[in-house]
């Protein structure tokens, strides 16, 4: 039997959101509308409900989390660049509630990563500084979900296979899936627009629903995807989970998360880096960021650097063009051979990598030199017949980059490739 809850808000900002509504639908005054709401959740009127919330602000103490974003803007004249910081508090240190696994499965936690016990940080630029602080305001009110409901996101293919079915949901939009404590539990937070929420879509859905088996609920929150501009709900096999967590999201609100009403930010340079609380206490020095050092390594070069990521290497040394040719020419055939789709994903790294060497290896007045087809764009490819000229071609490319390269680990990357292809197309 599915179950549609009608949870009433259990918080100051939830009661006038709710006021809202009723006065959309009945036309009374907001007074009179606020009242209505403060009752609904168990209230004499709304002035009680107001003082017997904030009685309820002191509890036990918050912990400080630290949530930092680097930006540059480009489109500045000359361009300026900077280090957002935004500190946030909540209820228990971030370690209890995410762990360096699960961070970047979350919603609004994409490409954050654990930097300490105390911080968040997203390596990659943001291109503007708003976007800086767009990006940490999310990640916070994702925080501050996670660590309200006690739920995780799901990491893993089993556990997003046992709510397949949610997928089914009619109009479902900017879905993220989570799971609970209880082994089989799980929820699904839909977000879609308002258009969903009325008419034919809504008929639709709650048929659907009805008939799932499952159960859901409408919250009166602001969500995480668009706040304040999607329409959050959520969906879940378990009644009781779906009920406790619309409980806590109904009692968040981001004005928690802010300092005499405003967001905590602070600017920094963007060429430091941010040392939170926690690691200075600790005395523990922090690495240089990916991608903004030189790293040597023996008869390697680093051709390509981009902020946030590792740099990338390639052999010191150039190839003749007609090696390059050669392995391109072998590469597009098995591309088109029938082989593993297994080794076929192997020898796509070695194909792309080579050709970025090739780029790297042919620049300025040497780049006349280059065949911009060598490892892309040939015409009338046939692939290689049978197993065995397969495993011949590979173990000729494998020859090739032997005599025309020196040792070095991005060599050795890619003959690792190579050979993980060839176990693949052997067995």
């Amino acid at each position: 039997m599915s179950t549609t809850l009608d949870v009433s808000p259990s918080t100051i900002d939830g009661i006038k959101r709710k006021a809202k509504s009723i006065g959309r639908k009945t036309q009374v005054s907001h007074l009179m509308a606020l009242d209505i709401a403060a009752q609904q959740s168990g209230y004499d009127n709304f002035h009680h409900a107001r003082r017997a919330l904030q009685r309820g602000l002191d509890g036990p103490p918050l912990h400080s989390i630290f949530i930092s974003a680097y930006w540059r803007d480009t489109s500045t004249k000359p361009a300026s660049a900077g280090l957002e910081v935004l500190k946030i508090r909540l209820p228990r240190p971030l370690m209890l509630f995410l762990t360096k696994h699960q961070c970047s499965y979350a919603r609004n936690l994409q490409g954050f990563f654990v930097e300490y016990s105390d911080h968040l940080e997203l390596r990659v630029n943001t291109d503007t500084q708003d976007r800086a602080k767009e990006r940490l305001i999310k990640a916070a009110i994702a925080l501050q979900f996670i660590e309200a409901t006690g739920l995780r996101p799901a990491t893993n293919q089993f556990q997003r296979s046992a709510m397949k079915r949610a997928n089914e949901l009619p109009s479902t939009d900017h879905a993220s899936k989570w799971v609970s404590e209880v082994a089989g539990s799980w929820l699904v937070l839909d977000e879609p627009y308002k258009h969903v929420t009325e008419g034919p879509d809504l008929a639709r859905r709650e048929a659907w629903v009805a008939s799932s088996n499952l159960h859901w609920a409408r919250l009166d929150w602001n969500g995480l995807y668009n706040p304040g501009e999607a329409v959050p709900h959520v969906l879940s096999n378990d009644a009781n989970l779906l009920s406790r967590v619309v409980g806590a999201v109904e009692r968040l609100s981001d004005s928690a998360l802010k300092v005499a009403g405003q967001w905590c930010f602070h600017t920094d340079s963007y060429y430091g880096q941010y040392v939170s609380p926690a690691r200075k206490v600790e005395g523990k020095k922090r690495k240089p960021r990916p991608g903004t050092t030189y790293r040597s390594s023996t008869n390697a070069v680093e051709f390509q650097w981009r902020p946030g990521f590792p740099t990338r290497q390639r052999p010191s040394q150039e190839m003749s063009m007609k090696n390059h040719r050669a392995l391109g020419n072998a590469l597009q055939r098995l591309h088109v051979s029938n082989i593993p789709q297994s080794a076929y994903q192997k020898l796509m790294r070695v194909q792309s990598e080579l050709e970025d060497w090739m780029y790297a290896e042919y620049t300025n007045e040497k780049r006349k030199k280059m065949d911009l087809n060598a490892y892309y764009g040939r015409a009338d490819v046939q692939g290689y017949a049978g197993v065995v000229n397969v495993l011949k071609a590979i173990q000729r490319i494998r020859s090739i980059l032997l005599e025309s390269y020196l040792d070095c680990k991005p060599l050795r990357d890619q003959l690792k490739n190579l050979d993980a292809a060839h176990v693949c197309v052997k067995k």
